[in-house]
């Protein structure tokens, strides 16, 4: 698999610079066969501008790691091309891409990391935009525009759910919006058969937070299951027979009577295997 990283301005051209002590410089960009590299000891990044990963076809899986502050993650990219916008908000540490140094790494998966059962939601790379990189978190809530509440910290990997707001605590928030859904999508078929959700439980000063103690899971063909849940800071198993989707739903999120004001999901994990 050829890869290409390219560094983008605001203006969509390629960024130009020092890469270490050769002080001669050059255009930001790298290509490698299964596993592309681009290190650099002295660049800011400005708001706007953007990775590029070029493959040379479609359809593929790559592990990818755009900034140390990211976790490595396997991405399935739909297209050739998937450009990723950097922006700093309050659902990234404050360090996220402030770096003056940085190793950019995208390299193609093995057959055993795609194949292996996994969570199926995890990707803290991913963006509000659909940039045709997933699994890719979509909601229906567009009331809540605080960074800190938006659906991707959902699947960002982030555990810590004590508390609300900015880093580490992000959630997806409702908005108190009685028909709020979320929506994961892999970008293809594939086989889940268990989700584990985290609810926020923010109850260090007062009692913030409150719960649902029933939520429904969708799949792409139409079929649902209803789920007990409960008031609990721990994760909690949605087993399940296994269903081939594309796409996987958790809607018809009911509060429990009685409980605080405010009720936001910390993480959603679903596991399966990345075939159907």
């Amino acid at each position: 698999m050829k890869i290409t990283i390219k560094l983008l301005d605001q203006a969509g051209q390629v960024k130009q610079g020092v890469f270490s002590y050769d002080k001669v410089s050059k255009p930001y960009q790298v290509t490698g066969t299964d596993l592309a590299v681009l290190g650099i000891k002295n660049m800011v990044w400005q708001t706007g501008e953007k990775i590029q990963v070029d493959l040379d076809q479609g359809e593929q899986y790559v592990w990818v790691q755009l900034d140390e502050t990211l976790a490595p993650t396997l991405v399935y990219l739909a297209q050739p091309s998937w450009t990723y916008t950097i922006a700093t908000d309050k659902h990234q540490i404050d360090t996220a891409f402030a770096s003056k140094r940085h190793c950019i790494t995208v390299r193609k998966a093995t057959t055993a990391e795609i194949t292996a059962y996994r969570n199926l939601a995890l990707n803290p790379h991913d963006q509000a935009a659909d940039t045709g990189a997933y699994p890719h978190a979509v909601t229906n809530v567009t009331a809540e525009t605080n960074p800190a509440f938006i659906a991707q910290n959902a699947i960002d990997g982030k555990l810590a759910n004590i508390s609300h707001g900015s880093y580490p605590y992000g959630s997806w928030g409702i908005h108190q919006q009685a028909d709020a859904a979320l929506t994961i999508e892999f970008g293809h078929r594939v086989t889940v058969d268990c989700v584990k959700l985290m609810l926020r439980h923010d109850h260090l000063e007062w009692d913030h937070d409150g719960y649902w103690d029933q939520v429904t899971l969708g799949f792409d063909d139409g079929s649902t299951i209803d789920c007990p849940t409960t008031a609990t800071a721990e994760l909690q198993t949605l087993k399940f027979p296994a269903h081939v989707t594309q796409r996987i739903v958790l809607n018809n999120l009911k509060k429990a009577e009685n409980s605080a004001e405010f009720t936001a999901l910390t993480q959603i994990e679903v596991y399966g295997y990345n075939k159907a």
